[in-house]
């Protein structure tokens, strides 16, 4: 007895003969199926993209007399929308079957070894698949849409404190050194207090420095008063001077403006790597390239260190690689890690949409 369900089903196959046999398959085990035909690639599109036509399931054969094999999938995966397809074709290629699989089709079977029965758990299993896969992607969105939220309110917080450090505790210290200073004068040639208000003037200048030094790691002045580039130049500047590591920057670049949230998550993935390699890499020399390639920003941070073994560079838990990672997902960008032991470690970040518009 056929199972109840309203399936529509959208069958695209050139041959007469295989079409009847598929919809023979499909009334056997559905019991009031929508099927619609299609005998060519130029009528498929005409009802999937100008007719707009939703499907709960697209069969296709492989073979049509306007397009075939792989470019047939991937032109049919771009305008199926939200319908899972199913390859179903007369030729036995194992690899291509794979293949076909890892392109985005939902299952690929051999007409010579179709049922009734298998094509239906085929439709079944596609349809419920497509629709975990839907909610996983929806989830996974809302993850990406909480995770830049956050990420925007932690930088807004690190903007205050460091505004706060440098204001407040800053002019506390000036504060403190202009009392000292008025202190010393008063104090004459006194040889035991002169000294000691020396000292003091000295510790509080070591203080000023600090407190600068703290509030521009949590958020650098020149990165929102002279933009992306300035702030990077002090950052390796800055690198050299804290860690001895020889740092060459090379910026064969425009300076553009560029959308402050982006300014802000690709100057953090470069202040990320260079902190790794200040604490894992053991490396004498770091080289910077920033570069306009084919109208994508590239940056390339190159060290000749120890390299990172492939269980650190694929560990989930390796936090300073997940926080780079997951930054280029929130700006949509590329990060590439390459790395060979005792050869150093390539970090590549390409970002394809980050010119203002105006």
């Amino acid at each position: 007895m056929p199972n109840k369900g309203e399936h529509t089903i959208f069958v695209i196959e050139d041959n007469p003969g295989d079409f009847a046999l598929v919809e023979e398959f499909i009334l056997e085990q559905i019991e009031a199926p929508s099927i619609m035909h299609a005998l060519s690639y130029k009528a498929a599109r005409e009802i999937l993209v100008i007719r707009d036509i939703p499907f709960d399931i697209i069969l296709l054969d492989l073979s049509l007399p306007d397009k075939t094999g792989i470019p047939l999938i991937l032109e049919i995966i771009e305008i199926s929308g939200n319908s899972p397809v199913i390859v179903l074709t007369g030729y036995a290629d194992f690899l291509f079957g794979v293949k076909s699989l890892s392109l985005g089709v939902s299952d690929y079977i051999l007409k010579d070894e179709l049922t009734s029965l298998m094509l239906y758990k085929s439709i079944v299993y596609s349809i419920e698949r497509k629709k975990i896969i839907s909610a996983l992607e929806m989830s996974e969105k809302r993850v990406r849409s909480f995770a830049n939220q956050l990420n925007n309110v932690l930088e807004e917080e690190r903007s205050r404190i460091a505004r706060e450090i440098h204001d407040e505790f800053g002019q506390q210290l000036s504060g403190l050194k202009m009392s000292l200073s008025a202190l010393r004068k008063r104090s004459g040639n006194d040889d035991y207090l002169e000294p000691l208000i020396n000292s003091m003037v000295a510790d509080v200048d070591t203080s000023i420095v600090s407190v600068r030094q703290i509030a521009n790691e949590l958020r650098p002045v020149l990165l929102d008063k002279l933009g992306l580039f300035a702030a990077i130049e002090w950052l390796v500047s800055e690198f050299e001077k804290k860690t001895s590591i020889t740092s060459k920057l090379y910026m064969e670049i425009d300076r553009p403006d560029i959308d402050k949230a982006l300014e802000i998550n690709i100057f953090r993935i470069c202040q990320e790597a260079l902190t790794n390699i200040t604490k894992y890499a053991e490396a004498t020399l770091v080289k910077i390239l920033i570069e306009n390639r084919n109208d994508q920003l590239s940056i390339k941070i190159i060290d000749n260190g120890i390299g990172i073994k492939s269980s650190t560079l694929h560990n989930p838990l390796s936090m300073g690689l997940v926080n780079m990672k997951e930054r280029a997902n929130l700006i949509s960008a590329d990060l590439n890690i390459s790395s060979s032991p005792q050869k150093g470690t390539t970090i590549e970040l390409i970002v394809s949409k980050w010119q203002k518009k105006y």
